[in-house]
């Protein structure tokens, strides 16, 4: 394989297989974490306490596990949130007691908090150890961002499908319930991902040689540096407000738009929910795929080419909010995530464009922490505004926001295309 394939089409390879792996295996919970939860016996509250603590254990942990990363490695770190992920789906898989689910809550949030920033920024890494252009690199990413949304599509598609296929069976001769076959799947697709990322992802020792216990000793200089860089640097600075923005967009919208339409066709039917779902995924991969086109088209200007779709996604929820059912609501609702990933690749070259390696998992999962605290904003004040007023009032904030945000791109500096290697 390695004669047949150039270093940067080995390492797309390697990298869309992981990460396609890793969001399928993901996307099967997706359509029933809160009935599986249910069947378990947890009610509502229950559950609202376990997710809180998940996304409080992410929030808290995102940037030590990036500088641990950082530290020792991201192919280490990376396997080990996936022991945390098995361990999770195991407990969720054998026990129903309320202690069983704050424990695999935590390991859920654990196991999200290491992971994120560490395979894309050996990605990155192994771009740049190549000597590619950003041309190059921006194309990879949007290539690797088709993979991903569309690997979660596809894992929520078949999730759906699979406690219907085989739940009743498995209810009838194990204790592990009508959703078991989710978890089930996920804990093997998630042992294999373990001997692939092992055999598959290569990192040169060298460059971490530390152990976990070293690596958080040097956790509180390697969180300083980046987050004084990140401070520092325009560019980085510009898309780390424009990501807050964009939590808040988003969460604001993941958590209304279903109860929308129900406002607007009450009959509507959890099969038609899960189909848009899957949509949202498969556009948000036509967005990447459609982003290198776009990027050439605007002569390769970054920065105006975010400052224009973020004008857009914004203008698509007010849009959204004047719909008036379901004809007009899905494809407003797709072509906002659309939008969404015709952004994903530029915005991450640019952001990754002056980083060093050394701080480069620090950097992304800083980049993760403002999407999360903008998206903890938009959630309550999304939930508030439909609350006392209407969903679509959530809706004209979020879009005015975003709007608002797309002129944080307009400070990016810059760099002619033909020079960047």
């Amino acid at each position: 394989m390695e004669g047949a394939m150039s270093g940067k089409n080995k390492v797309l390879f390697v990298f869309g297989l992981n990460q396609g792996l890793h969001w399928f295996t993901i996307g099967l919970i997706i359509p029933v974490l809160t009935l599986l939860l249910m069947e378990r016996g947890f009610d509502l509250a229950q559950i609202g306490i376990a997710m809180a603590l998940m996304s409080f254990t992410v929030f808290f942990l995102e940037l030590p596990t990036g500088g641990l990363a950082d530290s020792i490695g991201r192919k280490r770190v990376y396997m080990i949130s996936v022991l945390f992920n098995i361990a999770a789906y195991l407990l969720l898989l054998f026990v129903d007691s309320p202690p069983a689910l704050i424990f695999a809550a935590f390991a859920l949030g654990v196991g999200r908090a290491l992971s994120s920033g560490t395979m894309d920024a050996w990605f990155i890494d192994e771009h740049r150890k190549t000597g590619c252009t950003d041309i190059v690199l921006q194309q990879n990413l949007a290539r690797a961002g088709i993979i991903i949304p569309a690997a979660l599509g596809g894992g929520t598609l078949i999730g759906g499908a699979l406690p219907d296929l085989f739940g009743n069976w498995l209810k009838a001769v194990t204790p592990f319930g009508f959703y078991g076959p989710n978890l089930i799947l996920m804990i093997l697709l998630f042992l294999s991902q373990l001997i692939i990322t092992a055999v598959l992802v290569r990192e040169e020792r060298a460059e971490f040689t530390g152990n976990i216990a070293e690596g958080f000793k040097k956790l509180p200089s390697v969180l300083g540096s980046a987050m004084t860089y990140g401070i520092r640097q325009r560019n980085t600075m510009a898309i780390l407000l424009s990501t807050a923005a964009l939590g808040a967009g988003l969460a604001g919208l993941e958590q209304l738009w279903q109860p929308r339409i129900r406002e607007l066709v009450p009959e509507t039917g959890i099969w038609v929910l899960g189909v848009i779902s899957a949509l949202y995924f498969l556009a948000a991969a036509g967005g990447s795929a459609l982003s290198p086109v776009m990027l050439r088209k605007f002569g390769y200007r970054y920065s105006f080419l975010l400052f224009i779709f973020r004008l857009i996604m914004g203008a698509l929820y007010l849009a959204l909010s004047f719909a008036g059912g379901l004809p007009s609501f899905a494809p407003l609702y797709l072509l906002i995530f659309l939008a969404h990933g015709v952004t994903g690749s530029p915005e991450m070259t640019v952001y990754n464009r002056d980083i060093p390696n050394e701080k480069r998992s620090t950097m992304l999962s800083l980049n993760s922490l403002f999407l999360q605290g903008g998206g903890a904003f938009g959630s309550i004040i999304a939930g508030q505004m439909a609350f006392r007023l209407f969903i679509p009032a959530a809706w004209w904030l979020t879009g005015g926001l975003l709007c608002l945000s797309a002129f944080f791109y307009l400070m990016i500096k810059e760099e002619a295309h033909e020079n960047r290697v």
